[in-house]
């Protein structure tokens, strides 16, 4: 057999080896299944959100849910029909911490996963398109809407309330401990402290002397060991934290 015969031989293998491969990696590693969400240029970070064991993200319509140490695939959760906007999970309550995770898509359907089995727990859709949501510690969600609304949640029963603050989009909410007093953020740079039970009633506004700016962030916490005064963290857009 000729050297150059042989060596076809092996470059016809080498070949042949290497589409296998390629074809088996390609089962492994499908692209999400297409979705009802437009192409969109200006899409930003995919969204994402972690609790003590897991991180989840999403691909256009589908969420994945990964082990922190090893980046495994637990499982996937595949109900949104179109793309996902935004991924809250439960940090909060003392029932469901670090198990429920609440998604919501392009077409205002919002879904409440058990992260443990991936199964859905509870669904609503609504009107209005949603900003934000936050766990309270009694197990409910609250959402913040582009109408300036606050919806509370119960995903135990699927009934909501809906309260009427001022008439912003609502960018930022933090329930207190007792989950009678919220912190709202507003895209204009508001921030109010209010109850919404059992009406809408505002007991501080806070306002700084910067350029109106919106508010990405609130969080409620300990001001120390010594004082109990609730003290709450701020974000803005701009950079701006307090």
């Amino acid at each position: 057999m000729s050297a150059g015969h042989s060596a076809r031989q092996r470059s016809s293998s080498s070949t042949s080896k290497n589409s296998r491969s390629n074809s088996v990696a390609s089962k492994h590693l499908q692209p999400p299944p297409q979705t009802l969400t437009p192409e969109s240029p200006d899409q930003g970070f995919q969204p994402c959100a972690a609790t003590a064991s897991f991180l989840l993200y999403s691909q256009r319509n589908v969420i994945l849910v990964l082990h922190h140490d090893t980046l495994a695939i637990e499982r996937r959760f595949t109900l949104h029909i179109e793309d996902v906007l935004w991924i809250h999970v439960d940090n909060t309550s003392e029932r469901g911490s670090g198990r429920l995770a609440v998604s919501y898509d392009a077409g205002n359907t919002v879904i409440v996963w058990d992260i443990l089995t991936g199964g859905e727990v509870a669904r609503f859709s609504s009107y209005e398109h949603m900003r934000i949501a936050s766990f309270l510690r009694n197990g409910n969600i609250s959402f913040g809407n582009d109408q300036g609304n606050v919806i509370l949640f119960e995903p135990a029963t699927a009934e909501h309330i809906s309260a009427r603050t001022i008439f912003d989009p609502v960018t930022a909410l933090a329930p207190s401990f007792d989950c009678k007093t919220f912190a709202i953020g507003y895209l204009n740079g508001s921030i109010l402290v209010a109850t919404l039970r059992p009406s809408f009633t505002i007991l501080h506004t806070l306002t700084t002397n910067r350029s109106p700016s919106r508010i990405t962030g609130l969080s409620w916490h300990g001001s120390s060991s010594k004082q109990k005064t609730d003290m709450l963290a701020t974000q803005t857009s701009d950079g701006d934290l307090r």
